[in-house]
């Protein structure tokens, strides 16, 4: 009985060393794949944008990079995938070549047992990619949008809201009316024009110059309504000193919280700012998209983990690109599937949970087939 408990906890000991040395390795290659594709991404996408900065509107070159480089923590939840199959394929590769796995193997350690630290690198990755995505890029992009508006314009960013559009439709998505909004803030409104859609066509347009938030409803100053029929044609024309429009809660809503783009929302604020278009019937499908990203990009570490240490063990000393090919089409493969579902499910093709997750979906079966055949 004491040998029995001697030898297991041997065994487990002896696999927290193997999870730890494993683990241990893939910090280099990591830091060493986010940088050079970062790198790359970034002289590719932002140069340019530097030097319009700077040639086009005169901003001084430190404000410039200062800029641009608050746009960098959003290269890097892109590129942290990369790194990490990047990470996986070097360390399972340099471990099949020295022939540790083969060792492991022999002392009964099944290749299953041995892909839990790089899932549980995968995994880590995730949580540190989610982080980024939700602490630190929606505040570098709002600081980023505050001060590009400061270099080009010499002045502060005004508060407020401006060119605000929000649709209300019905259950059938029948388009009930059409709120604009030329400028919001603290309650005050000005040049808002509402088309009302009430018979499926439009009846009816109010314009005014300014107006106010008041009690649950909009209070209108001096503007017309213009009565249509038929097709485009105006039949009569109304002014008015004041005008109360009522049932615009779920408008209101959407005004108070849309005063920051979707990309500079965190999960929670875009998931509060989706639920108030989704009572309305209002919410469109890019929006979808973007939300239910904010939880599969970050998740794309643990997948693409789960493909790269196999991959790895396909390299050969004969044939040592041959997991460095296989790691390149699967990259490509994952972009080009977030590009191409991103676009389906923005234009309504397919669902848009179904477009945010489809990558992931993908690869992650190409890496259970392909770990599964390893593991035999």
């Amino acid at each position: 009985m004491i040998n029995h408990l001697i030898n297991n906890f041997s065994n487990n000991f002896n696999l927290k060393i193997m999870d730890t040395y494993i683990a241990n390795e893939f910090w280099q290659p990591l830091l060493f794949g986010i940088g050079v594709v970062t790198g790359v991404w970034f002289g590719a996408d932002q140069l340019k944008s530097i030097f319009n900065l700077v040639m086009r509107s005169g901003v001084p070159w430190n404000m410039a990079f200062t800029i641009i480089g608050l746009h960098l923590p959003e290269i890097i939840v892109l590129t942290i995938p990369i790194g990490v199959l990047l990470g996986t394929l070097i360390v399972f590769n340099r471990l099949s070549g020295d022939s540790e796995i083969i060792a492991l193997r022999t002392s009964g350690i099944s290749f299953y047992r041995i892909m839990a630290a790089p899932l549980a690198f995968g995994l880590m990755t995730s949580i540190v990619s989610f982080g980024i995505n939700e602490l630190v890029v929606p505040a570098a992009n709002r600081t980023a949008k505050k001060l590009e508006f400061l270099a080009l314009y010499k002045s502060e960013m005004p508060g407020g809201q401006a060119n605000f559009t929000y649709m209300d439709r019905g259950k059938d998505l029948s388009l009930n009316r059409v709120f604009y909004i030329g400028y919001y803030n603290e309650a005050q409104l000005r040049n808002v024009i509402i088309l009302d859609f009430t018979r499926d066509k439009l009846v009816q347009i109010i314009c005014a110059a300014t107006g106010l938030w008041n009690r649950g409803e909009w209070v209108l100053n001096k503007g017309r309504t213009y009565v249509v029929s038929g097709d485009s044609d105006i039949t009569r024309i109304m002014r008015f000193d004041n005008l109360t429009i009522p049932g615009i809660k779920n408008a209101q809503r959407a005004l108070n919280n849309g005063n920051i783009s979707p990309k500079e929302m965190n999960m929670f604020e875009l998931g509060r700012y989706v639920n108030i278009l989704k009572e309305s019937h209002a919410v469109t499908n890019d929006l979808l998209v973007r939300f239910y990203q904010k939880m599969s990009q970050p998740l794309a570490c643990l997948i693409v983990a789960l493909a790269g240490a196999p991959l790895g063990l396909l390299a050969r000393r004969s044939r040592s690109n041959i997991g460095l090919i296989y790691s390149a089409v699967f990259v490509f493969l994952y972009y080009v599937l977030q590009s191409s579902s991103g676009a389906l499910g923005e234009a309504g093709r397919i669902p848009a949970l179904l477009a945010a997750w489809m990558p992931n979906l993908v690869i992650g079966c190409l890496g259970v087939v392909i770990l599964y055949f390893r593991g035999k």
